[in-house]
């Protein structure tokens, strides 16, 4: 998992995780175990996650955090307003700062290819 400005400067890498969490499962183990997250933006400021992320945004959203992803057809719609349009494609420009430097990071052989089991409890730093 990593937090990622805009502007692509990286604030941390936390992890490595099993690979039966998913984002909001690993976002909230991130949550319980290290509050540096909240220390940082001082329980306000805004956060634009994708679509992986939907089961904490109330989570998120009761710690103070505006949250900010791309939008979801309700049922029987056919197609986004445009405000939704315009929010979905800014947290997509946004997001692509963070694929980049996931691209990046994927380019040492280490961190590109599955991580063996036995070497997760060795890589995993906590820092509380």
């Amino acid at each position: 998992m990593s937090i990622v400005h805009p502007d692509g400067y990286i604030v941390d890498i936390i992890g490595p995780f099993e690979g039966t969490l998913n984002d909001a499962n690993m976002t909230k183990e991130i949550l319980e175990t290290n509050n540096c997250l909240t220390t940082w933006l001082n329980g306000t400021g805004q956060m634009i996650l994708d679509r992986a992320f939907r089961d904490i945004t109330e989570v998120l959203q009761q710690l103070g955090y505006e949250i900010h992803m791309p939008a979801f057809l309700k049922k029987g719609e056919k197609q986004h307003s445009t405000a939704d349009i315009n929010l979905s494609r800014l947290c997509t420009k946004t997001r692509w700062a963070v694929e980049a430097f996931h691209g990046r990071l994927k380019k040492w052989r280490m961190l590109g290819d599955t991580i063996h089991n036995s070497m997760i409890p060795k890589l995993k730093v906590c820092s509380l």
